[in-house]
C-alpha cells in the first residue's frame, strides 16, 4: 500500500524546503557499514537524534516527512515551549504558523515529556542549544 499526502499549502511548502536544504542522510548499519539514506535507523525506539541549529531547523520538516515517508517513522520533536502558549482563555492559538509542528507530533521540551516519549518508545529529535544556539553572534564565546 502506497502512502498518498495530499497537495496543500503546507505539504507543498515542505517539498520546496526539502529541495532547498536538500538533506542528505546517512545511517550505520549493525555492522558498522555507513550507507546512505535510512537503512541504518531502528525501526523501534526509543532512538534520540541530536540537531544543530546550523540553519535555524529549518532542515526539521524535510527531515521529518523523509523519515516518515522512507520508513513510516513518527519523530517527535522537541520543541521550544513558545509553541504552545496557551491564551488568556486556556486554548491554543487558531490555526497558526506552529499548528504544522503540533500536528506533526511535536511537544514542548522538558524532563517529563522526553521520559514519556523514551517510555512508550518513540523516536524523538532534540535540538540542546535552543534558541540560544540558534541565534547566536560571531563575539558569542558559545559558537
Amino acid at each position: 500500500m502506497k502512502l498518498v499526502i495530499p497537495l496543500t499549502p503546507f505539504t507543498r511548502n515542505a517539498y520546496s524546503l526539502f529541495n532547498l536544504v536538500a538533506t542528505v542522510m546517512l545511517s550505520t548499519l549493525e555492522d558498522g557499514t555507513v550507507v546512505k539514506g535510512l537503512a541504518g535507523i531502528p525501526s523501534e525506539g526509543p532512538v534520540l537524534f541530536v540537531g544543530y541549529h546550523m540553519l535555524l531547523a529549518l532542515d526539521i520538516i524535510p527531515l521529518l516527512c523523509r523519515f516518515f515517508s522512507e520508513r513510516n517513522i513518527l519523530v517527535r520533536a522537541m520543541a521550544h515551549p513558545f509553541f504552545f502558549v496557551r491564551s488568556k482563555k486556556g486554548k491554543l492559538p487558531d490555526l497558526s504558523y506552529f499548528d504544522n509542528f503540533r500536528i506533526m507530533g511535536a511537544v514542548p521540551v522538558g524532563p517529563t515529556n522526553l521520559f514519556k516519549l523514551f517510555s512508550s518508545k518513540s523516536h524523538v529529535l532534540l535540538y540542546p542549544g535552543g534558541v540560544r544556539e540558534a541565534f547566536h553572534r560571531k563575539v558569542d564565546p558559545n559558537q
